[in-house]
């Protein structure tokens, strides 16, 4: 047997020591490897689901809705845990998850081996919305305590003038000020960031000025700055200068910015157990030709008689995100891109990318050129600083944490007899039937799955996603598929709850397009905040920041994307979307903030069976969720003339235009584009005409379906 130095490598020992070479010396590696194989010996770091036993699959287990995520101060203790995890889970699992639960819930100092580069001074930190939005109308349902269940808070924009660079410090700034257009404005977001080489798809990472693509901006050590963006001047792909309008450099490249926001930790385990061929049915499901009442295919043609939908899996390997991982290439699910096939790639990835601690399992310190010689910036605190344990109960903590029950309306209709009749008309119980309709939901199909004994022995020969393949109406459920099964993990702490059930994910876990408008995608960075003064619910017009429409986001980090675009997102899973609330999508654009929401909320334009491109303020929960449904597509073609004041394209229509640092040369062309022109056909996303559907509803029934989504 080869041996290295005195250590005596297994083929997973060996597995370590060849993708650590940068770690360390190899006495140190082999001295990690012991520890490793002596602390979590039963820990699969890579586990693949196998296929569901037909006959073990049931209901998932739910947190009562009123009690879940009701917890006490941070850091989170035993008791919290009635409110996050399967009731079911015995006082072993319980155990197994604290370590992680008091590592996500507890504010850490540099003694503890923080490094000098980090996001926040704890995992919650980028959890807090539940403190954010508690006062807004509507939220008296939603959780009002903040634990991993909860979203990233945003009060306001992003100012990137002010958080990429501080010339008095040479650093960035943190989004900690109300202010976004003096200021850097206040978001818990973080900064992502390459070159992209449009021509060739090439991406630049940008190692050599972060070593995973994202600026950090709290710093936990004194002695160190905040990363900046890098500067232009000191990049070698833009040194050159770049041109005003392409803002390509002569080397082809240009600077490409985004924003992530942290999600709420609902149900991952589940989402861990759907395997890989399930993914892929998916996909091969959503090829073929869908029934609906609601036609509007003389708006799109390019659809040929089908949907528009065109998702696609991801696909990636975790060898590169920590230490002893796959190098097998395997469907992704994790992640705003579904680049991750392994829930551990993002909790290593957080505690260290974010964090800035190491573990055996990445032991590498975070590298940020602004502070590589400053004194006082570097840790003193041996690595690794944290154990393997850490990440491994991180990881049995989300597994472990369940989705609530769903509303009581909802649970209504759903133990009626006839869920498909359920509910006197006009009654609340009728409108959330009404929603789910509308949305795609076979609600007898979803009892069935969903509610313990509903099921008939031999199965109910229904759809198994629940959706309704007879008239899918606006055909939401095409990508927020309402069920899925999932498979069989490997023996290991939580997996007894999410193998083998009927999992309500609202989600096919696939890559989908986003509108996009070329001018907006093109900028060196994010378009800054632009005040819009849209009319309000109380008749009043007053100002309020414009929602980006722009779903495209090319700040790619380096790691964890698999195959994915920057067009691409991966389906959100609504699993208690109702019960959390905003804000919305992959950056937080949507939020409902009680800092904001009466000086300067965020808004955008919707439009429905009487209002074209009507103006939509976001001071509700109800607003939030309209906006988010509105914002999976460009707006509607602007008809001048069924706007009400404060309504119409979102955007100046006269080009050329600049608003928000953004040149838009075709003016209301790149964003309100006509159905069937060329630009729309190019830049409108996925959901196309699941959108158009939704816009041709009466206000009644819009309404349905997001009082649909509040019982999720």
């Amino acid at each position: 047997m080869m041996r290295i130095g005195r250590c005596s490598p297994t083929p997973r020992t060996f597995r370590i020591v060849a993708h650590s070479l940068l770690l360390g010396s190899i006495s140190t590696l082999c001295i990690l490897a012991a520890s490793r194989a002596e602390a979590q010996t039963a820990a699969n770091l890579s586990p693949v689901a196998t296929p569901t036993d037909p006959a073990q699959l049931r209901p998932v287990e739910r947190v009562p809705r009123d009690q879940f995520g009701v917890v006490g101060s941070f850091p989170l203790t035993m008791p919290d845990l009635e409110s996050l995890v399967y009731p079911s889970a015995s006082t072993a699992e319980r155990q197994a998850v604290m370590e992680g639960l008091t590592f996500f819930t507890t504010p850490h100092v540099a003694a503890q081996g923080l490094g000098p580069a980090a996001n926040q001074p704890f995992c919650l930190g980028c959890h807090e919305n539940s403190v954010e939005a508690v006062r807004a109308p509507g939220t008296d349902k939603l959780v009002s305590t903040p634990s991993q269940v909860s979203r990233a808070a945003r009060a306001t924009p992003t100012n990137f003038n002010f958080v990429g660079f501080n010339p008095a410090t040479g650093g960035g700034r943190p989004a900690d000020n109300l202010d976004a257009l003096t200021n850097t404005g206040k978001a818990a977001a973080f900064t992502v960031f390459t070159d992209i080489q449009p021509s060739t798809g090439t991406i630049d990472g940008l190692t050599t000025f972060s070593s995973n693509s994202t600026q950090h901006t709290r710093p936990s050590l004194p002695g160190c700055l905040p990363d900046p963006l890098p500067p232009f001047s000191e990049d070698t792909n833009l040194a050159a200068g770049v041109d005003p309008v392409t803002h390509l450099s002569p080397t082809g490249f240009r600077r490409a910015i985004g924003e992530r926001s942290g999600p709420p930790y609902i149900g991952r385990g589940l989402i861990e157990a759907v395997t890989d061929d399930q993914i892929i049915s998916n996909e091969n499901e959503e090829k073929t030709p869908i029934n609906t009442s609601i036609d509007v295919s003389d708006l799109f043609p390019e659809c040929a008689g089908k949907e528009c939908i065109a998702g696609r899996h991801n696909e990636n390997t975790s060898n590169n995100a920590f230490v002893g991982g796959d190098p097998t290439m395997h469907v992704g699910r994790f992640g705003v891109r579904a680049g991750g096939p392994f829930m551990l790639q993002f909790v290593v990835g957080g505690v260290q990318g974010e964090l800035g601690f190491t573990s055996p399992l990445n032991n590498s310190e975070l590298v940020s050129f602004v502070n590589s010689k400053r004194a006082g910036c570097q840790s003193s605190v041996p690595s690794p600083q944290v154990p393997e344990s850490t990440p491994i109960s991180l990881r049995a903590l989300l597994r472990l944490t369940a989705p609530p029950e769903f509303g009581p309306e909802l649970l209504k209709v759903l133990n009626s007899p006839n869920p498909k009749t359920a509910g006197r008309p006009g009654t609340e119980e009728a409108i959330v039937r009404r929603g789910a309709e509308l949305f795609g939901v076979d609600l007898v199909a979803f009892a069935d799955r969903e509610i313990q004994g509903r099921m008939p022995r031999g199965g109910d020969g229904l759809d198994d996603h629940a959706i309704n393949q007879k008239d899918r109406m606006v055909n939401c459920a095409g990508c927020h598929m309402p069920v899925t099964q999932t498979g069989q993990l490997p023996t290991d702490t939580g997996t007894s709850h999410v193998n083998n059930v009927w999992a309500p994910l609202f989600s096919d876990l696939l890559l989908h397009q986003g509108p996009s408008i070329d001018g907006e995608r093109i900028i060196p960075t994010s378009r800054l905040p632009v005040v819009a003064f849209r009319q309000r619910a109380d008749g009043s017009i007053g100002p309020s920041f414009d929602l980006p429409r722009s779903l495209t986001d090319d700040g790619l980090p380096h790691q964890n994307s698999g195959i994915a675009n920057g067009r691409e997102f991966r389906t959100a899973p609504l699993m208690g979307i109702g019960r959390i609330g905003p804000p919305f999508l992959h950056d937080g654009r949507v939020y409902l903030s009680n800092l904001t929401q009466e000086s300067t909320p965020a808004s955008t334009v919707y439009s429905d069976a009487r209002v074209n491109n009507g103006p939509l303020v976001v001071q509700s929960v109800d607003d939030a969720l309209r906006a988010a449904i509105e914002l999976h597509d460009l707006p509607e073609p602007d008809d001048k003339g069924r706007h009400v004041e404060g309504g119409g394209c979102p955007l100046p229509s006269a080009p050329p235009s600049a608003l928000g640092g953004v040149r838009y040369p075709d003016g209301e062309a790149d964003i309100c584009p006509a159905y069937g022109s060329t630009i729309a056909k190019s830049n409108r996303g996925d959901a196309r005409a699941v959108i158009a559907r939704f816009r041709s509803l009466p206000p009644a029934d819009q309404q349905a379906i997001v009082e649909f989504l509040k019982q999720l």
